[in-house]
């Protein structure tokens, strides 16, 4: 039986399902678009397994409780263990989705890891990180505490590990724990603003005092995990990093970490209680979301506000990710690109009209993942292109400038 007859007969024995349970049209819609992707996936991949257990919860939510198993073998043919372990999958494992994705960890592998306790999750993730596999018996004797068996390969230090297996097995260890740590942060702040704001008087020294060095943290490791490094546009011989657009919901979130990082940026009492219940915590939740595609914060749009914070030489506090979309060193005191552009053109009577260039936050269907990104690295410049290019850049802008009807 092909797929098409299988799915005909199916939906015919799930007609008594949908009238015995009094289903809505409208829900019956959403559940046989459900279950025509359920019956059409064939072979598995890492990232289809999560999808899955992704709409089989869909499924459960708008199905009456407890009838989600019934559904699913009436209408897709599954079984019922079936459902269980692909819900489990996604519930126990979606937060390490894009490592074992990356991992490529097969779906028998992963329902036998949807078991396993936080700890023992991240030890098989590691065990798989060295050896480049991981198997059903690897994680039946990890969650059995048979050191014997789980240490069957070579124990070695990932920092050890040459090539690009090893280079790749460091970043994903940097990406799982630098996530964890970065969300922990996050949800610190959010517990001590939400702890702060019912209260009818919010002294702002005291929750400063609480949240300001765990955002400044929160705001590095942010950095840490989304910058690059590139030469210094006049100076080639400093590097520097690059900095997340400012009008992108990143860089929000990095310069709201920026501003709560020190009391003397928070707003004044009056000002406080709406910029905690306003900015703050609808930022928070953007940011630690678990969601796949979270909607910024009051936007109808894509796109996100910028949240420029002005930083004065000199300041005491961190860096923001990004002050004012150029690429200079705030800290130096050397002009903008803009100032120096403008101080030419006014030698020459002209008038130059600097234009930042417009960036829209993209849905994660967009964003690369850690697979994607580790399997383009060609797009990635060399030194000596950087160089040429920023050099080529500047001169073109230079020459531009100077021109009687400058505007870049």
């Amino acid at each position: 039986m092909n797929k098409t007859s299988k799915a005909s007969a199916l939906s015919s024995a799930a007609y008594t399902f949908y009238e015995i349970n009094a289903v809505a049209e409208d829900i019956k819609s959403q559940l046989e678009e459900t279950a025509m992707f359920l019956i059409g996936v064939s072979r598995r991949s890492t990232e289809e397994t999560f999808k899955l257990g992704e709409h089989l919860e869909r499924a459960a939510e708008l199905l009456p409780e407890g009838t989600l198993e019934k559904w699913a073998v009436e209408r897709c043919g599954y079984t019922a263990r079936h459902v269980r372990t692909q819900r489990a999958v996604f519930r126990n494992l979606d937060r390490y989705r894009e490592i074992l994705v990356e991992l490529a960890v097969g779906p028998t592998v992963l329902g036998k890891l949807s078991a396993a306790e936080p700890e023992q999750i991240e030890q098989a993730i590691g065990f798989a990180a060295q050896n480049g596999k991981l198997r059903v018996q690897d994680v039946t004797a990890i969650m059995a505490g048979s050191k014997n068996e789980a240490e069957a390969g070579p124990q070695i230090d990932p920092h050890d590990i040459g090539g690009l297996e090893g280079l790749k097995a460091i970043i994903a260890i940097k990406v799982r724990d630098g996530i964890k740590s970065f969300i922990g942060h996050i949800e610190e702040i959010r517990a001590h603003v939400s702890e702060a704001l019912p209260k009818k008087n919010i002294v702002k020294k005291t929750l400063s005092g609480k949240t300001h060095l765990v955002a400044r943290l929160a705001n590095e490791e942010l950095k840490s995990l989304a910058q690059f490094v590139r030469p210094y546009p006049t100076a080639v011989h400093v590097i520097s990093p690059t900095s997340i657009p400012v009008k992108t919901g990143w860089g929000a979130v990095s310069t709201m970490l920026y501003k709560m990082g020190s009391e003397t940026t928070w707003p004044d009492k009056g000002e406080l209680r709406s910029w905690l219940e306003t900015e703050v915590v609808p930022i928070l939740e953007w940011a630690s979301s678990k969601s796949s595609a979270p909607t910024w914060p009051g936007a109808e749009t894509s796109e996100a506000p910028s949240a420029n914070v002005p930083l004065e030489v000199g300041s005491v506090g961190p860096i923001p990710a990004d002050v004012g979309g150029s690429a200079d060193l705030v800290v130096t005191g050397i002009p903008s690109m803009e100032e120096r552009m403008e101080s030419i053109a006014a030698a020459f009577g002209a008038t130059a009209t600097i234009e930042a260039p417009k960036s829209k936050r993209t849905s994660d269907v967009d964003v690369p993942s850690v697979a994607d990104a580790l399997a383009q690295p060609e797009k990635r410049l060399s030194r000596h292109d950087m160089v040429k290019q920023i050099k080529s850049e500047w001169s073109a802008a230079k020459k531009s400038a100077t021109s009687p009807n400058a505007a870049v």
